[in-house]
């Protein structure tokens, strides 16, 4: 089976704590009050619960499976033929970073999608998390310590995406300032490229593959597909073909002011 890329995309997570001692009675008359015990939460007071909620996640994912299966929210996806053929699945989960727990759409992807694409796919997750998949796994009550806990991947404000950050390590790192036996850079001109990063980093893969440097060109991929926005991907870009940016993409990796993380809404 020939190699498919994985992105994380990330989005807001929220939950509602649910006490023991909560008053069980939902008559109207009594509903204010129990509303009122209610607890909620942000991203980051539910790092702690990080395994718990994966795990209810996992289990709500084999539900209506009789095999090892798992949901893949492509499965529901009746949208662009395009966006069928590049995208292998579409699946939930939850990822921290930074301190924070966010809901984490893992795709598997035969091939870059176009902006246009991208805008669409996160349009259609729009409404699993808040009208489907995310409708029904709101109501999987998880026990934790003192109570239950419910878990909403979408909330009516402030909703995003967005393409969790590189995990570089530091022996990677320090490869990378200090290079050893680094091959000559193969020059690329970005003049009459700028606006579709994907383009501009299947150019780059394309040169780096024909100079022999497979292994080069997936690293770039890899690292480029989890930068923070357009400006740093470049810059990634540039580290490994010689382009307008490659002077300065050593010490300049903060975007310019008009540009913003690259997202979706």
């Amino acid at each position: 089976m020939e190699d498919t890329i994985k992105i994380e995309l990330l989005t807001p997570l929220t939950g509602t704590f649910l006490p023991n001692e909560m008053e069980q009675d939902w008559e109207e008359e009594d509903y204010n009050d129990f509303e009122e015990e209610q607890v909620f939460f942000e991203g980051d007071d539910l790092t702690e619960y990080a395994s718990v909620i994966q795990e209810k996640i996992a289990e709500y994912n084999r539900v209506g499976h009789d095999d090892d299966r798992t949901d893949n929210l492509m499965d529901y996806f009746d949208g662009s033929a395009a966006i069928k053929e590049k995208v292998v699945s579409a699946v939930p989960s939850v990822k921290e970073s930074d301190g924070v727990l966010y809901g984490c759409t893992t795709l598997e992807l035969k091939e870059y999608l176009e902006a246009e694409e991208l805008s669409e796919l996160c349009e259609y997750l729009t409404g699993q998390y808040s009208d489907g998949w995310g409708e029904g796994f709101e109501q999987q009550e998880i026990p934790v310590e003192g109570g239950e806990l419910c878990i909403h991947f979408w909330r009516p404000i402030d909703f995003e995406f967005q393409q969790a950050k590189s995990e570089v390590s530091k022996e990677k790192s320090e490869k990378q300032e200090n290079p050893v036996n680094v091959p000559k850079r193969l020059k690329m001109q970005l003049l009459g490229m700028d606006g579709n990063v994907f383009a501009v980093m299947a150019r780059a893969s394309k040169l780096l593959q024909e100079n022999g440097q497979g292994q080069e060109a997936k690293e770039m991929i890899a690292r480029v597909q989890k930068s923070e926005n357009y400006y740093q991907a470049l810059h990634i870009i540039s580290e490994y073909v010689e382009t307008e940016l490659s002077a300065s993409s050593q010490n300049d990796t903060k975007p310019p002011k008009k540009r913003g993380k690259e997202e979706c809404r």
